[in-house]
């Protein structure tokens, strides 16, 4: 488990999460309709990527491999604001997001990624967008909680 205290602003993390929730929202709901078979099977591949790379203890490689996962939606969106607001958000959010996969790298937490990728899969981009979203806020807020059950 990290050691405390967290080495971010939880307040100020809360909103930087809600805001790249929204920024992947936007980029799933324009990029899933234009997904390729190839890109759900790099979805696909990203997704195993991280499972493993969780099991095996190795949070940089999961991190990079969500990140690639949410990177395929950010370039199907076509969107380069949406693009470099999250390229401007993701640097804030590292140390969280580091903090929650070593989380999840020790209390293993069902991932979101298999639901998104059968919402896309079968053109429902509304349903993987709120999935996509919820799965940034869910994250944050376990992150959350496993910080107040430390503090005691």
């Amino acid at each position: 488990m990290p050691a405390s205290p967290p080495p971010f602003g939880l307040h100020a993390s809360r909103e930087a999460l809600a805001n790249i929730a929204r920024l992947h929202r936007e980029a799933t709901l324009r990029g899933g309709p234009r997904l390729s078979r190839g890109d759900l099977d790099r979805l696909r591949a990203f997704d195993d990527e991280l499972v493993a790379a969780l099991a095996a203890g190795r949070v940089e490689a999961a991190m990079d491999a969500d990140e690639a996962f949410h990177g395929v939606l950010l370039t199907a969106a076509g969107d380069p604001d949406l693009q470099v607001s999250a390229d401007l958000l993701t640097p804030r959010l590292r140390r969280l997001i580091l903090w929650y996969f070593t989380l999840m790298s020790f209390t293993p937490i069902p991932g979101d990624h298999p639901a998104i990728i059968e919402a896309l899969s079968r053109g429902d981009a509304e349903a993987a967008a709120e999935l996509v979203e919820r799965s940034f806020l869910a994250g944050g807020a376990a992150l959350e909680a496993a910080l107040q059950q430390a503090a005691g």
